[in-house]
């Protein structure tokens, strides 16, 4: 089964082309849903289907590692929770 569009969510559409998806609510159920076209979702789903979040760790560890030489008051946490460092 594939539903039509009502005029209301067509006129949506049109006037957020621009600005991303529309959201849609269910009144009996108050659950959101997103519309979007279907090639956009499809290039998001090829995106999603190719990402393995396993290869972001290094960049993780990289951001995190940085954000502690430059945090001012580690060391100060660090020394007020001796059991916890890590060794």
């Amino acid at each position: 089964m594939t539903p039509k569009l009502s005029d209301e969510q067509r006129q949506a559409l049109r006037e957020t082309a621009d600005a991303g998806p529309v959201r849609v609510v269910d009144p009996l159920t108050n659950t959101e849903f997103i519309l979007v076209r279907a090639d956009v979702y499809q290039q998001m789903q090829g995106l999603l289907d190719e990402f393995d979040p396993r290869q972001a760790y290094p960049f993780v560890d990289e951001v995190l590692r940085e954000d502690d030489e430059h945090d001012p008051s580690l060391a100060s946490y660090q020394d007020s929770q001796p059991n916890q460092r890590p060794s």
